[in-house]
């Protein structure tokens, strides 16, 4: 049977046009900036960088190409880049993802390696990020660099229409209450149940061990010894020990916060092991800036004193400050993740984890202390500073503490550790 060349044509046109509507759509609410061209008025900023940051932020940065940058998580990605233009900066870029992985740090890192011009590199690197199963090993960046280097892939792909069509839902609400109105389907939505319930499982079943990944306690080979008696020394502190007391804090906390602190905190030390495989992309990073001359700091976020202590509850007091002396062999580090005023202050955070905007803004400008001499720029930063300030000046110096190489040099709230060998 032949069809007609006029309904050959129409249904070649139809076909057509279903397969081109995606890129039609795309090309116009141009989800996250790709071209430009039509301005809808949608807030990209917030639904489309929440949805996927990397992609985002690698179509926005070739328009800038700041070549001073910060990489890190959702801690590193609130030192907004408004906050930097406050105090005289407009040459910093905010290159952090909510949730980055190392994975995704590295990652980013090779990506500036050749499309940057780097002047300066901040990472914020908080220790329980040395994981590899961190965030399940995500990484969503070798997607964001293809999508932004490939037109047709992100013209056509679904996921940027669908968050296309959300910013569309946010900005015209009206329009799509009126038309879920008007949507009649015979069809309501079924609730499944689960084919079997907890009830049903035995006792051994229960038991299993494959239940429970490295969930058995391991036997001491000694006799145990307290830190209350030996003053964090039998942690394999040291001297250091005095620098990382137990935190005895008799306070009810917020429900989200006593959540974060007793659940997420649980989840967090457990079963961490720090990973060698992540810890070598550390090393690259650190010694690509010493070979091109950036320069390289890294920032430990501040989190609550009872989220810090889940550390010690995990008997990880000595990983945590070992992890600062194999960093502060890299590349100076300014560390607020110990327990200070600043950190027993829940006013200064969100949640257990997230500290708010006005101490965002402070911490900004002790990083830009560390980073920046000029005297415009540093007055700014200066007056923000009342409970939080970095060591960069012998005046900011509380305490200072050496033991070989190592030193450690204490302001309000916030450390210096380096090494002295040079």
């Amino acid at each position: 049977m032949k069809l007609k060349p006029k309904l050959y044509t129409a249904a070649l046109t139809l076909t057509a046009c279903l397969a081109l509507a995606p890129v039609a759509f795309n090309g116009v609410v141009d989800a996250y900036n790709h071209n430009q061209i039509v301005d809808l008025g949608l807030d990209k900023t917030e639904i489309s960088v929440k949805a996927h940051y990397p992609l985002y932020k690698m179509i926005e940065y070739p328009r800038i190409k700041a070549p001073t940058v910060v990489l890190g998580d959702s801690r590193a990605r609130a030192l907004q880049d408004k906050y930097w233009q406050e105090l005289g900066r407009d040459d910093v870029y905010n290159f952090a993802y909510g949730g980055a992985t190392v994975f995704e740090i590295f990652d980013t890192f090779q990506y500036l390696k050749e499309n940057a011009e780097l002047e300066t590199l901040i990472v914020s690197l908080p220790l329980r990020s040395m994981d590899a199963r961190f965030k399940g090993g995500m990484n969503r960046v070798p997607e964001a660099i293809s999508l932004a280097n490939d037109p047709f892939g992100y013209y056509t792909n679904w996921f940027v229409a669908k968050i296309g069509w959300a910013l569309l839902q946010d900005r015209y609400p009206q329009v799509f209450e009126a038309v879920e109105k008007f949507a009649l389907s015979p069809i309501s939505e079924a609730k499944a149940a689960e084919l079997s319930s907890l009830e049903t499982l035995s006792v051994d079943a229960l038991l299993d061990p494959a239940l429970c990944d490295e969930c058995t306690l391991q036997t001491p080979n000694g006799t145990l010894i307290l830190p209350a008696v030996y003053h964090g020394r039998g942690l394999g502190l040291g001297h250091w020990a005095r620098y990382w007391p137990d935190i005895a804090l008799d306070r009810d906390l917020p429900s989200l916060f006593a959540k974060q602190v007793g659940t997420n905190g649980a989840a967090d030390w457990r079963r961490f092991k720090q990973s060698e495989d992540l810890w070598a992309m550390v090393e690259e990073i650190a010694a690509w800036c010493d070979e091109n001359d950036v320069e390289l700091i890294f920032f430990i976020p501040p989190t609550i004193s009872e989220m810090q202590q889940r550390i010690n509850d995990f008997g990880l007091a000595a990983a945590n400050h070992k992890f600062r002396d194999r960093l502060s062999k890299l590349a100076p580090v300014v560390d607020m993740d110990f327990d200070t005023g600043f950190t027993r202050d829940l006013k200064n955070f969100t949640d257990a984890y997230h500290f708010g905007s006005n101490p965002a803004r402070k911490i900004v400008g002790e990083l830009l202390q560390v980073i920046d001499s000029d005297k415009e720029h540093v007055k700014t930063a200066m007056d923000r500073r009342a409970d939080l300030a970095c060591p960069v000046r012998a005046d900011d110096i509380t305490q200072t503490h050496n033991e070989g190489t190592l030193q450690l040099i204490e302001g309000a709230s916030c450390r210096i550790w380096r090494q002295t060998n040079g």
